[in-house]
């Protein structure tokens, strides 16, 4: 057996024998947020505070929540709907429409209770039929319908009790129903049936205090006002000048724009995982020792940074503000040059004919390494984590090009294969399921890889219950990792941002980036005024 592969081995023995404690990082605090400016353009900023509370809309898109993808109108929604189940930020499930769940079948049967005494703005009330409704819905829609793949059916069994049936076993299913309820009937309705605290006005150009609500008495605004402005540059001067007052931002985006620094910037957890994938098919990368020396070969602290802090850098498929993350396990993989090189050399590979790079010997013939790495040049995050790593190395002797296209490009060359390895983003569900890029029949399985043994032991951790979970999810981990099929980065925090001093108490998460609302303060007065001259 060679050097590479006793350590491959000892670190998944040692990981088996025995799973060390996990520890999170996410904030519980309920006002978690960073004063000042987030990264990228800033443009100048005036003030014209009008002293009501506003949202930027775009009635040209879906205004429906479980079709909705443009942000501003996610944010719209998040007022009016409510979600089955929440999901904070250490990804750790509450009730909320949905109030009790229990599966058999070892998880592919699911019976849910629904709250009783909650009704749609239109008084009626809402029932079990609704929630399935709302759930068989989300299975047609774009947004929703990944997460749901696996559901094989849903009906209500009477007013407060609808039952799932899944053809794969998920003991964390519910996770995933972090998904609005709509009125039964109306999801082809441009603005379908809400039960949230919020209710549109008859124009849809407002939305009011839902008095039904169960806790309206505390709801912080009586009125919402909304407001439709186009394009970037647009809304962030909209937001600058106070006339609307909540944004949601995606640091990592091409579309981000700096919002000035009279703001309060609260960062929430996703699970937007950044990634290196690699090609099965590559002469350089069909080597799993070659992939694995690429677990120590990128500075994530670097790319968190050039995120401006809005991420958590991770060696594993699961993010590190979850209580399932093994970080004694993860450390062990952090960026290390000198290991990279160490692994190289066990694998062969070493400057044969004396011209500073590393080349791989067969026989008497050597072969050149230099690896086409491939990465979308829209995001600046991205371009400069790929010129890091070909610095890095160049140090070590490795050959790497940085291959920038753009998007269509390379989305093209992503699906030919015409690459060794791309950097990648995607969005995992809240049980961290990655089958989405890995399994053999998986549509972001880019580079083709094939395992029947990574399906087992996935299905294992999805199958396990509280007790052996956390051992599952090490043991899914370790295979990954020693397999390098992929190598995680980061997990991304998105922004809710709001002027200085204006809100407080909100419990922003991926999925409800408006929590704790009846608990919201809002105070008009922080807003700076405009100065008069005389």
């Amino acid at each position: 057996m060679s050097k590479i592969k006793r350590a491959l081995a000892l670190l998944m023995a040692l990981l088996m024998a025995a799973s060390a404690a996990a520890c999170g990082t996410a904030d519980d605090n309920a006002d978690d947020y960073v004063k000042g400016n987030n990264p990228g353009k800033e443009l100048g900023q005036t003030v014209a505070a009008d002293d009501i509370f506003s949202l930027n809309c775009n009635k040209s898109y879906s205004m429906n929540p479980l079709v909705a993808t443009n942000t501003n109108n996610q944010l719209v929604c998040a007022f009016v709907y409510e979600n089955m189940v929440e999901v904070d930020n250490s990804f750790e499930v509450s009730p909320n429409v949905i109030t009790e769940w229990e599966t058999t079948d070892g998880g592919s049967r699911w019976v849910f209770k629904v709250a009783s005494g909650k009704t749609f703005h239109d008084g009626q009330a809402l029932t079990a039929t609704d929630v399935s409704y709302s759930l068989q819905c989300a299975m047609r829609s774009d947004r929703f319908k990944a997460r749901l793949s696996y559901v094989g059916g849903c009906s209500a069994q009477d007013s407060e009790t609808f039952v799932v049936n899944l053809t794969k076993k998920n003991m964390q299913f519910y996770k995933l129903l972090t998904i609005p309820v709509i009125q039964y009937g109306t999801y082809e309705q441009a603005y379908p049936g809400g039960s949230g605290p919020y209710a549109y006005a008859d124009d849809y150009n407002s939305l009011n205090a839902y008095e039904k609500y169960k806790n309206s008495a505390t709801l912080p605004l009586k009125t919402i006002y909304l407001k439709e402005y186009v394009g970037t540059e647009e809304t962030i001067s909209a937001f600058a000048d106070s006339l609307i007052d909540l944004i949601l931002n995606d640091p990592s985006a091409n579309t981000n724009i700096g919002y000035g620094n009279a703001n309060e910037i609260r960062g929430y957890n996703t699970t937007n995982m950044h990634y290196i994938g690699f090609n099965s098919h590559s002469a350089n990368f069909a080597n799993e020792f070659i992939r694995f020396a690429m677990n120590y070969a990128f500075d994530r602290d670097y790319i968190v940074t050039q995120l401006g802090g809005y991420a958590l850098a991770t060696t594993l498929p699961v993010s590190p503000a979850s209580s399932l993350y093994n970080e004694s396990y993860a450390n062990q993989f952090r960026y290390d040059l000198n290991k990279v090189q160490e692994i190289f050399s066990n694998a062969g590979m070493k400057d044969y004919d004396g011209d500073g790079f590393l080349e791989i010997k067969n026989g008497e013939a050597l072969t050149k390494i230099n690896l086409n790495f491939l990465v979308y040049s829209g995001s600046t995050v991205k371009v400069n984590a790929a010129k890091k790593f070909a610095e890095d190395m160049k140090s070590v002797g490795l050959q790497v090009t940085v291959n920038k296209q753009d998007w269509d490009s390379y989305r093209k060359l992503v699906e030919a294969g015409n690459y060794d390895m791309y950097y990648a983003e995607v969005r995992l569900n809240s049980d961290f399921d990655p089958s989405k890029i890995l399994f053999t029949s998986a549509t972001l399985n880019y580079g083709q890889f094939s395992d029947s043994k990574l399906e087992e032991v996935v299905g294992l951790y999805l199958a396990a219950d509280d007790s052996g979970r956390k051992e599952a999810c090490d043991n899914m981990c370790a295979y990954i990792i020693n397999k390098a099929y992929i190598v995680p980065l980061c997990f991304e925090k998105h922004q809710l941002i709001s002027h200085r001093g204006v809100i407080e108490g909100i419990k922003a998460s991926e999925n409800n980036p408006v929590g704790n609302l009846p608990n919201w303060t809002v105070k008009f007065e922080n807003v700076k005024k405009p100065e008069t001259t005389e």
